[in-house]
């Protein structure tokens, strides 16, 4: 396994890479798209946030934390659902790290045309890539921590790709503060835990995409306020708009305490296995996700 020493430090990046715009920011660091020089690559460069009035010891520590996200990263070196990660360095006297750059959609973005998703063989693609990348992810001892549709991207041949270790956390590790995004992140993870977190947080925020997906709705409210466990999973309405096919599944799923969601990823891929497409079939004319998810599993060879 590897140590973040085995990262390269490559100093300033732009002697070796041309940084040609943004592509995103969030709270905990901005992403550029570069070209590496020497071969022409196309590479993401994920930054810090630049100092504003904060403390030159609060920024230094965010350059750890980075830094420290790149040494997770290298602990699922392997998987090729997960970026891989290349160097490390500064851009504009910011920590970064230069990793894989993914083209394609975030998965939310994939199904704008398609929502509601209620073509059970539509929802099981997903969710079932789903499953078997945080399996991969799970094994190595690591939860993910803030699994949600824009931390999925759909490459144009429909597969799905995992980003942003940001959050993520060894299994069962005290944590020190709150992970994830509130409208994905399961109970346990808004607060400090002297007892750490499972994979059944990933699992909780796997629910909320199939929810989200299939009746447009994330459990709980959103959970946009602290509620609590006595709130009402969805409105009635909803309960009712999920399908059939899934519905004990995602309820299953989303459940308030982590012990009675189930056990792993691959309780729920086998919950799901049935309705996914089959093999060379061909594609039924319905809404489908742009690009189109189920041609990942058409394209596999025959399953046991």
């Amino acid at each position: 396994m590897g140590h973040l020493e085995e990262i390269e430090e490559i100093g300033n990046i732009e002697k070796h890479y041309e940084v040609l715009g943004m592509m995103g920011d969030g709270g905990q660091g901005d992403l550029y798209l570069a070209r590496e020089l020497r071969t022409g690559r196309r590479v993401a460069v994920k930054t810090q946030k630049a100092r504003t009035v904060g403390s030159s010891s609060a920024h230094r520590s965010a350059g750890r934390y980075l830094l420290e996200e790149g040494k997770r990263m290298l602990k699922l070196t392997g998987i090729d659902e997960i970026p891989e990660i290349f160097a490390s360095g500064t851009y504009r006297n910011r920590r970064c790290l230069v990793m894989e750059y993914i083209d394609g959609p975030q998965l939310r973005d994939s199904w704008a045309e398609a929502k509601p998703v209620r073509v059970p063989e539509t929802v099981a693609s997903v969710i079932g890539q789903l499953c078997e990348i945080l399996e991969k992810v799970h094994d190595r001892k690591l939860v993910h921590g803030d699994l949600k549709p824009e931390n999925v991207i759909v490459e144009p041949d429909g597969r799905l790709r995992l980003i942003d270790m940001g959050h993520a956390v060894e299994e069962g590790k005290r944590t020190e503060w709150d992970h994830g995004t509130f409208g994905y992140s399961a109970p346990e993870q808004w607060d400090s835990s002297p007892h750490g977190l499972t994979c059944r947080a990933d699992i909780f925020s796997l629910g909320c995409i199939l929810l989200e997906m299939t009746v447009m709705s994330l459990p709980y409210g959103g959970m946009e306020e602290r509620v609590t466990r006595h709130h009402p999973v969805l409105p009635p309405d909803r309960l009712e708009a999920i399908p059939v096919e899934f519905r004990d599944l995602a309820l299953h799923m989303v459940r308030w305490d982590a012990a009675e969601r189930p056990a792993g990823v691959r309780e729920v891929f086998e919950r799901i296995r049935r309705y996914l497409p089959e093999p060379g079939s061909r594609r039924r004319p319905s809404k489908r996700l742009k690009p189109d998810t189920t041609e990942y599993w058409r394209a596999r060879p025959p399953r046991p």
